[in-house]
């Protein structure tokens, strides 16, 4: 049995060939217009564990957007600064969504929802940067070194 290749970030190849992350994207964007079409007494089934639990979720949701929306805009190479590309566009959502809200019976919009989404994203995509730098200078590591400090066998 033949194993599929595996790109960076450990995403299949096969998914960046056929374009399902962008699917994968659209997707996720309508299961969040969805639950954000919910009204207040539909939700009110939900109660929470903790202070301020709605805003860890908004964090959460929308960090998972970023990350979908990175990969799926590195995939493409004319997308230079694809990071400031996700964090726009989950940041975007994030404004539609509670503009959406505000027209959904029981709901409101929220400020502080739009700065938990944006933290998320932002979080999400650090880490992500984080780790697909960690990733290239363990690749090259002598060329992140200046030739005064790099070490060479005599």
């Amino acid at each position: 049995m033949q194993r599929e290749a595996i790109g960076k970030l450990g995403i299949p190849v096969v998914w960046k060939k056929k374009g399902l992350l962008g699917i994968m994207l659209g997707v996720y964007s309508g299961l969040l217009y969805y639950l954000s079409s919910l009204t207040g007494q539909q939700l009110s089934a939900f109660k929470p564990y903790f202070q301020n639990q709605d805003k860890v979720e908004h964090m959460i949701a929308y960090g998972v957007m970023a990350f979908v929306a990175w990969v799926a805009l590195r995939q493409w190479n004319h997308f230079r600064h694809s990071w400031l590309w996700a964090w726009l566009y989950a940041v975007g959502y994030g404004i539609s969504d509670e503009w959406h809200q505000f027209f959904v019976p029981g709901r409101y919009a929220d400020v502080w929802d739009l700065m938990a989404d944006a933290t998320g994203a932002a979080l999400a995509i650090l880490i992500l940067e984080f780790y697909r730098s960690r990733r290239q200078s363990q690749s090259r590591p002598l060329a992140a070194l200046p030739q005064s400090m790099r070490y060479s066998v005599p």
